[in-house]
């Protein structure tokens, strides 16, 4: 009986130690106030509550892209602008288009794009030969391959695309490379080129869907709401 006496209280000293710590952190009881206290950060934690939803609903609202915004205001609308396209774009796009709606209800209108980042075939001597030089890289599959014209300073040279972002730019080029354009080249610096915005009138929802596919295939940067007059 001594020997059992002894060893109860041996093993309720071990459990007190084992409690307090002694031989490690113990195991996770699942007591919530332990896990929150571990939590890192925990004073951070708060209850969302429904006023608290809608003000982050609302901060999360006014935080999206203005595309986006204006794109939403645009189903309904009675006039949106679609672009910027190059015009090799608005050439495929423009009977796209027409299929959607009336010729009327479009006006195409040309505008000057700035920050882009062109990437071109250094001029040839003649319009002639800038042309046939076009057709050869069409019927290779490229798109948006353009003649510069006469007021341009890489006058005859061929445009083969233009970018806002350098990096874009640059990928594009080594693709170009790989499909053997090897005189190809990317611009030093962004400039401005002439680029087509489509007018678009009377905006029902079911257009105002298909523009949405229409500029997500295409990379249009604009599907505003026409401003003001």
């Amino acid at each position: 009986m001594k020997l059992l006496f002894l060893l109860l209280i041996a093993v309720n000293l071990a459990l007190f130690a084992w409690q307090r710590g002694a031989f490690g952190p113990p195991p996770d009881g699942g007591r919530e106030p332990e896990r929150v206290l571990r939590q890192v950060e925990a004073e951070r934690i708060r209850v969302l509550t429904p006023e608290l939803a809608r003000q982050l609903r609302e901060a999360a609202r006014a935080a999206a892209p203005p595309a986006e915004v204006a794109l939403d205001a645009a189903r309904g609308a009675a006039c949106v602008e679609f672009g910027d396209f190059s015009e090799a774009q608005a050439a495929r796009l423009r009977p796209r288009l027409e299929l959607l709606l009336a010729a009327e209800r479009i006006e195409v209108r040309a505008v000057e794009a700035a920050g882009w980042y062109m990437v071109y075939l250094p001029p040839l001597r003649t319009r002639a030969e800038a042309e046939r030089a076009a057709a050869q890289l069409r019927q290779q599959g490229l798109r948006d391959v353009a003649v510069l014209g006469e007021n341009s300073p890489l006058r005859y040279g061929i445009a083969l695309g233009s970018f806002r972002d350098l990096e874009l730019a640059h990928r594009h080029l080594a693709d170009l490379h790989k499909r053997g354009v090897a005189q190809a080249r990317v611009a030093d610096r962004p400039s401005t080129v002439s680029a087509t915005r489509f007018v678009i009138r009377e905006v029902d929802p079911a257009l105002a869907a298909a523009l949405t596919e229409l500029k997500k295939e295409l990379g249009a940067t604009r599907l505003h709401v026409c401003p003001a007059a």
